[in-house]
């Protein structure tokens, strides 16, 4: 087999595979490459897989792995246009203007390919990036988000122990469904949706995985079908809404370097007043707003898991109340649900 690569397309590509594959050690750092009407390449994180095609190339069979660091390594400070890969009985050659980078390979794998699936939604890159990256804000190694359809729209959707995130996505939903997937993946999909950087239609499909695919690229997303809590609807409900103080997102950010991140704060708000309190240790904090509501409630919140939340907001928020929750939501549709105390 051989092929030849624009230097260019791999460079974004390699940058791409890097964002989906994180920290994680499951591949121990490989990328792969296989045929499929042409050199395909692809990353996993172990739970995320990852394919596009590169260039084209004489047909082979199975994958071929190559570290990603020997790779990115081999092409540092390259001012040639393209990277030529030669495919022998036992080994790979790479070359690259005058140089050349040969590996010996222990043994094709078989090649990986995405899972059957249904189409289920349609949506574009940089509003599902929004969402995702949104929803995903203030949850930690271990925890899932869901993505899915209800009544008809599109929804991701994430839970912690003192908040929930929700918002809606612009797009089509074709069928019921929901799949709930893990925090760290959905990070690294962000990240290199980021690294993408294009505005593109996402196809949605789902089978025993969430396949996110547009013309350039196609992730495979691990996972399991759920539902979202039924609580949603009232989430969803139309109350009226009152506007947040102006610094109430500075007040939010003030907690979070102030106290340490196990540490909550409450928050009470009664005779046009919003009130701050936050204590752990030695240390006290307190603040006070003007607030135009005739409401009276209390809710408590951790104050670094809402300062990731509220940063991926716009500044103008409104508040609303329902019987045992706050409300608090952007212009977008984004929100954040508290309990309320």
């Amino acid at each position: 087999m051989r092929a030849s690569v624009d230097l260019s397309v791999l460079s974004l590509w390699l940058r791409f595979c890097d964002k989906l594959m994180g920290s994680s050690e499951f591949s121990f750092g490989n990328i792969y490459f296989s045929y499929s009407e042409g050199l395909v390449l692809r990353a996993t994180d172990g739970c995320l897989h990852g394919w596009t095609k590169i260039g084209e190339c004489e047909p082979f069979n199975g994958e071929i792995a190559i570290p990603l660091r020997l790779l990115k390594g081999f092409l540092v400070g390259e001012s040639g246009e393209f990277l030529n890969l030669a495919l022998m009985e036992d080994e790979i050659v790479l070359s690259s203007g005058n140089e050349t980078l040969r590996m010996k390979l222990t043994g094709k794998r078989e090649k990986q390919v995405p899972v059957e699936h249904e189409p289920v939604a349609k949506s574009d890159l940089l509003d599902f990036n929004r969402a995702l990256d949104f929803a995903t804000s203030p949850l930690e190694e271990g925890d899932f988000a869901l993505f899915g359809s209800f009544q008809g729209e599109l929804l991701m959707f994430a839970s912690t122990r003192s908040m929930i995130c929700l918002t809606r996505l612009v797009g089509e939903a074709m069928k019921p469904f929901v799949f709930s997937f893990p925090y760290m993946s959905a990070r690294h999909i962000v990240k290199a949706l980021e690294v993408y950087a294009k505005n593109v239609q996402l196809n949605i499909g789902l089978g025993e995985a969430l396949l996110i695919r547009s013309g350039d690229f196609t992730l495979q997303l691990c996972g399991e079908h759920a539902s979202f809590d039924p609580r949603i609807v009232d989430f969803l409900q139309k109350r009226e809404a009152y506007v947040v103080p102006r610094n109430f997102q500075r007040f939010v950010s003030k907690a979070a370097w102030l106290m340490p991140r196990e540490s909550t704060v409450r928050i009470e708000c009664a005779k046009n007043t919003m009130r701050f309190f936050g204590a752990y240790g030695a240390v006290l904090y307190r603040a006070m707003l003007p607030f135009d509501c005739p409401l009276r409630f209390e809710f408590e919140f951790s104050p670094h898991k809402l300062r990731s939340a509220l940063a991926r907001m716009s500044n103008k928020l409104s508040i609303d109340v329902g019987d045992d929750f706050v409300k608090i939501q952007d212009s977008a549709g984004r929100a954040v649900v508290v309990k309320k105390l």
